[in-house]
Order: structure tokens, then sequence, then C-alpha cells
């Protein structure tokens, strides 16, 4: 569809999201990306299902929602993750039946995930519109992934290669990493070279900065989506030896997840529960809040696309403990604290090493801070919205 040369529509197909409360990056990003877009004069809707609505609608009142799902909400069972499924089998298919007014110019598929990107087709296609893509990370890259959900969703990605190798008029990942992947599963599938653009993320600072720092109250913070591949399992035996070398430590564990349950379950067998603090899904401003109660951050995660939440400890002027992964090295080489992945004593022992010496925390709190300013949002934005204008170029 031709697009006024002043105002494009966008639509963003987030059918991943299962319920009200978890706030993951890849989320958070297009939060702030569709801001940014509506503020420079586009419109931007949401795909979503409708148990997702109220995180877009408390942000972003003004973007319009389609309804990808009217009846599965995760709420009560987010760590029943077998129960997703059908849901995600329904939402493959409702791009056919939903009703839109089909006048978006861009519909983006902001997960490389099989339902988002095929309903994502489907809508362009309806719509005449171009199909963007973004790969925020591939999991034919993560080891470890042997049970009968990982082989589906294994299965699943390679059906999203063909179709947007084939389809999609504008491809994106995250990360030179993830870009690697790419080209990598791509030839490895005997795929058409595509061209990928690496655009990353970014944040809105002015809401860590308004956010005043407060006497600490956690010597740990640990943020993120409560599942395996964010290290959740790692984190009771890193925390036990922390414990048992400074007792009077206090952690904080924010997020939501569908393996927060077990996670709480292994701290209580440990006798640690009592010294941390698991917040769930909370919002913006009280995560914020935690952050400036923190005097460090830990990321233990076994692999990321970006690794936003690293991105928003920096921000917050924390110190950083985490497993050496490929983009961490080259997005934050010189501002992190590097211990080999999955060495949960290292981890401990870099951990009560800055703890003890609070000149290197400042030191590292304010390279950081300083470092996490070039992932501003507004530019993040600015970036994908010339890639995507210039589709329309021949048109």
């Amino acid at each position: 569809m031709a697009q006024n040369s002043r105002i494009l529509k966008i639509l963003i197909v987030h059918n991943s999201l299962n319920d009200g409360t978890s706030m993951s990056g890849v989320l958070k990003h297009y939060l702030l990306m569709a801001r940014a877009w509506v503020d420079m004069g586009h419109q931007v809707d949401f795909m979503m299902a409708k148990a997702g609505f109220p995180q877009v609608a408390s942000q972003l009142p003004f973007c319009g929602r389609l309804c990808s799902d009217p009846i599965f909400d995760a709420s009560e069972y987010i760590d029943q993750t077998w129960r997703y499924f059908p849901a995600f089998g329904f939402r493959l298919i409702s791009a056919h039946l939903v009703s839109s007014s089909c006048d978006y110019g861009i519909v983006y598929a902001s997960n490389f995930l099989i339902f988002e990107v095929y309903p994502a087709l489907i809508m362009a296609r309806r719509c005449k519109a171009k199909l963007v893509v973004k790969i925020q990370h591939l999991l034919h890259s993560q080891a470890g992934r042997h049970s009968f959900f990982d082989r589906l969703f294994l299965k699943s990605e390679k059906w999203s290669m063909r179709l947007a190798c084939r389809h999609a008029d504008l491809i994106m990942c995250l990360s030179r990493p993830v870009e690697k992947d790419f080209t990598a599963l791509a030839a490895q599938l005997k795929l058409k070279e595509r061209k990928a653009h690496v655009i990353g993320c970014g944040l809105d600072f002015t809401e860590i900065d308004d956010t005043p720092r407060e006497q600490a109250q956690f010597d740990l913070v640990f943020l993120g989506r409560m599942h395996e591949q964010k290290g959740v399992f790692d984190l009771a035996e890193v925390w036990g030896m922390v414990l048992k070398n400074r007792p009077k430590s206090r952690m904080v564990v924010i997020g939501e997840g569908p393996h927060r349950k077990a996670l709480m379950e292994g701290f209580e067998a440990r006798g640690l529960l009592d010294s941390v603090t698991f917040t769930g899904g909370i919002d913006e401003g009280t995560k914020n809040k935690l952050l400036r109660q923190s005097r460090l951050g830990l990321s233990l995660s076994f692999e990321e696309g970006w690794g936003l939440s690293v991105t928003e400890f920096l921000a917050a002027g924390l110190p950083v403990v985490a497993y050496e992964l490929p983009v961490f090295k080259e997005l934050f080489a010189d501002v992190l604290h590097f211990v080999p992945m999955k060495s949960k004593l290292q981890a401990a022992q870099a951990v009560l090493s800055l703890l003890d010496d609070s000149g290197e925390m400042e030191r590292s709190g304010t390279n950081g801070k300083v470092h996490a300013r070039e992932f501003k949002y507004q530019e993040v934005a600015q970036q994908e919205f010339q890639l995507m204008k210039g589709l329309f170029a021949e048109d």
C-alpha cells in the first residue's frame, strides 16, 4: 500500500506475550520504538493477545490494539508453559480472521517465532504492506535445547527462516552475533542470501535519571525474565556462596517468568529465602527505584541477543558481574566484570571482590553509566524508521 509521505502506519505483531505483568526486554524495546515513532508523527498499533493489552494501554494509550487471541491468559499458571502451545497455534491462524481496516504500510514481526512471523506475513499480504522482521536471537545458536518443546521451537524456527528469507522486505538483527547466527542458519538451510541490517536496542534514560539514588537496601540485584536461559538456576548457588562470606547481605530478584516458582523453591531448599526479595512482575517506576536501592548488578544469562537488563544496570550506575557472552564482549567489553560461562564460584568471587572495594565499585559504576548513554532509544527508532521508509522509495 502506498503511504502518505508524512504518515506511516505500522502494525507490530507481538504474539509471544501471554499475560499482563511479564515485561520482557523485547516488549520494553517495542514500547519505546512505538513511542518514538508516534512522537515522529506516525501511527503504531499492536497485534497481540488480549491478555497483554493492559501493558500497552498503560504506557501507550494512543496506540491501537488488534486482538489475535481473546481467550488465553497465562497469569494464573505462568510456570505451566505447556498450556501456551494451543494458544500459539490459535495465534498462527487468527491473522486470517482478525478484523482490521488493513491500511497499514508496514507489518512488523517483533520476534523470530513462527507465531509472529507467519501472522505478520498474512497481515502484510492482506494489507498489501511491507513485511519487516527483526531477529532478537536464534535458538539454533543455543546449546542444551533437547526437550520436546525445544525441538518444536527449533523446527518452527526453520520455518520462520524460510518465510523471512523468501518474503520479508526488510530483515534486521539485534546485534552482530545474531547476524552471524542468521547467516550461518541460512547457509545451513541453503536459502537465498539475504542482507540483514544490525540495529540494536536503546533506553529511555530520563526514567532512570529521574529516580533519585537512595540508601542501598540490596547488595545485589538480578533482573530479567525468570527463565532457565537467563541462568536463574545458577543464582541460588552463587548467592549461597556470597551469603556465606557476607551473612547480612540482601538481594532483590526482579522479573516474572515460567521458572520463578522453581527458582524460589530452590532458594527455600538451600535456606536462602529470607535474604532475598522476589518481586515478580512490577511497573517501570518500581523497578527503577529498586535499581537505585541496589549496589551491584548480576547477569548469569547463557544467551542474549543484546542484554537490555545489563544496559539498565549500567544506566543506573551499577557495576555489573556477568557471564562472558559474545554479545557482551562486543557491546560492553570495557565496563562489565566478566567471569567464564557457568562458573558459579568465580561469579560469587567477583561479586564479593567488588562489594569489598568501594573505590572500584564507584569507578565501575561511573564508567558504565557513561557507556550506557550511547544507547538512546530515539536514535535506534530513527535508524529503524529510515530503513522502513526506504522500502517505499521505489513506490
